[in-house]
């Protein structure tokens, strides 16, 4: 009950964050964005730091050359450049100087409506594991359910106000956005996955109580920014 209180108020403080972030001014979105980004970066670098050089457990069952990865991981310094400061910035680029923050937030909103039905038809459904080395509560009933779900729902995006956009003219369009979206934010959840198994560690780090790190909030995002910015300018042209 205590780990789901203290994970209940972490979670309210995230979106409150959130919610500053894309309702205030792009200065708070900026310094929100920023500061999640550089945190990330310092928990990427801390879990590539522990990177194990032995066959422990976890990485045995994940790959039989675990012994050899660290010698091997030198262009792993190199990485938060693709995999986290340019999906920030772009999100901050797509914000304010496209002028396109209902997009973003749609964004959100699909990937935190897919992570919370896939938890719950998970929960209730899942037998078939997707990557039991990677991810071992991830299922193909909850991934199926959260998806199958958040698609019919994103069909409805076009009738609130606020998501109403002159790209996104027709339900397809948002549907297509968010199947996207969901595909690429689950490939981003499941890398993050990957290097904490390699690196024996159940959280990017500890900021945020009963939640772990925001490299493990964001990991998803930072997938489906690049993602669904592609799929927002080929669907403009």
């Amino acid at each position: 009950m205590k780990t789901l209180i203290t994970r209940t108020i972490t979670g309210i403080i995230y979106l409150i964050l959130l919610g500053l972030a894309f309702f205030t001014s792009k200065y708070v979105l900026i310094a929100v964005f920023t500061v999640f980004m550089l945190i990330a970066i310092f928990e990427y670098i801390n879990l590539t730091q522990k990177l194990s050089t032995t066959n422990s457990p976890q990485t045995s069952n994940l790959t039989p050359h675990t012994s050899h990865l660290k010698p091997h991981t030198s262009y792993l310094i190199f990485l938060p450049v693709f995999w986290i400061i340019i999906p920030i910035l772009l999100l901050q680029f797509w914000c304010i100087q496209l002028q396109s923050t209902h997009i973003v937030v749609a964004l959100v909103v699909i990937l935190c409506t897919n992570d919370t039905l896939a938890y719950v038809f998970g929960s209730l459904l899942g037998k078939h594991k997707m990557w039991t080395k990677v991810s071992p509560k991830k299922s193909w009933e909850g991934f199926l359910g959260g998806l199958i779900s958040t698609l019919i729902i994103s069909w409805f995006f076009i009738k609130i106000p606020y998501f109403r956009d002159d790209i996104f003219c027709t339900p397809y369009l948002w549907v297509g956005f968010a199947f996207v979206v969901i595909v690429a934010g689950t490939l981003g959840d499941f890398a993050e996955s990957m290097l904490k198994r390699l690196a024996n560690q159940k959280d990017s780090g500890t900021i945020l109580p009963g939640h772990g790190g925001i490299f493990d909030r964001i990991d998803s995002l930072l997938l489906a920014i690049p993602a669904g910015f592609i799929y927002w300018v080929i669907v403009k042209i």
